[in-house]
């Protein structure tokens, strides 16, 4: 079985689930599941592991990047940030989301979140180490 993953974000119209509020789509195996976010509908499993994402490359972030670097630049390329098509973003946040290697940025997040961890944890037992 695939496991589930969230494919998107989106924002319904007026007339649909709760007055435009932001929605979850969740797909597995081409089933679809909308939940309206923050009407506490909540599907947590405590036998099924959570996880946190740390980075997320948006392309609207991209195309700012991008009228900030030819603005700041202007030797860089005769291109007018409007040029850059949104083709081109989604081409190349795709390829740098497959090439770049997060590991150690990853192993130094889960080592911070174990002290943090461990911290609240004395915290709520009322001891200090």
């Amino acid at each position: 079985m695939t496991e589930p993953f969230v494919t998107m974000v989106l924002r319904l119209p007026a007339a649909a689930l709760g007055g435009g509020a932001p929605v979850l789509v969740i797909t597995a195996e081409a089933v679809v599941i909308v939940i309206p976010a923050g009407q506490g509908a909540v599907l947590l499993d405590p036998d099924v592991p959570r996880e946190h994402v740390l980075l997320r490359l948006a392309e609207e972030e991209v195309r700012e990047e991008i009228r900030t670097v030819i603005e700041t630049d202007g030797t860089l390329t005769r291109l007018a940030p409007e040029m850059v098509g949104d083709a081109d973003i989604h081409a190349a946040c795709r390829a740098v989301a497959l090439s770049t290697d997060l590991g150690e940025e990853r192993g130094t997040a889960r080592f911070r979140a174990a002290l943090a961890a461990i911290r609240a944890a004395e915290r709520r037992l009322g001891s200090s180490a």
